[in-house]
């Protein structure tokens, strides 16, 4: 396999790799990977404290949800029903303003019920959920 140039002379073939299609797929993967992860996400968000239960301050102008263990749920003192709750979120002027909801939740439910509410808190535009519990108490020898 010889070359002649246009001057009659042989050029050697170039043993070079050329990478310039490489670093096109590689981009080309990049920007897919980009755009899809942030797809992948799901769940729900929490802050969770990273030490014993910090107490809080009465959550008196707060908005506040209480669910009880037979799945009761409560906005302030009015029950609605678990299919009415995003809408009722969503419409609620004083929770948008806020972002921010306290969550009563009775340790008798089920853990798939409460991530089931916490999920539709988010969904409803509700980026902060403070869970609201009882200091530990201690144990009696």
């Amino acid at each position: 396999m010889s070359f002649t140039g246009g001057n009659g002379k042989k050029r050697r073939p170039l043993a070079e790799i050329n990478i310039t299609p490489m670093v096109d797929i590689m981009l080309v993967l990049l920007i897919i990977f980009m755009v899809a992860a942030p797809m992948i996400e799901q769940g729900v968000d929490l802050d969770l404290p990273q030490t014993e239960t910090i107490p809080i301050e009465d959550p008196k102008d707060k908005f506040i949800l209480r669910v009880f263990k037979n799945e009761k749920i409560f906005i302030e003192k009015t029950e609605i029903q678990i299919k009415e709750l995003e809408t009722k979120l969503k419409t609620n002027a004083k929770l948008q303003q806020d972002k921010e909801l306290y969550l009563y939740a009775s340790r008798r439910l089920s853990y798939g019920f409460v991530v089931r509410i916490m999920a539709i808190v988010k969904k409803a535009g509700v980026p902060k959920i403070y869970l609201v519990t009882d200091p530990l108490e201690e144990e009696e020898t």
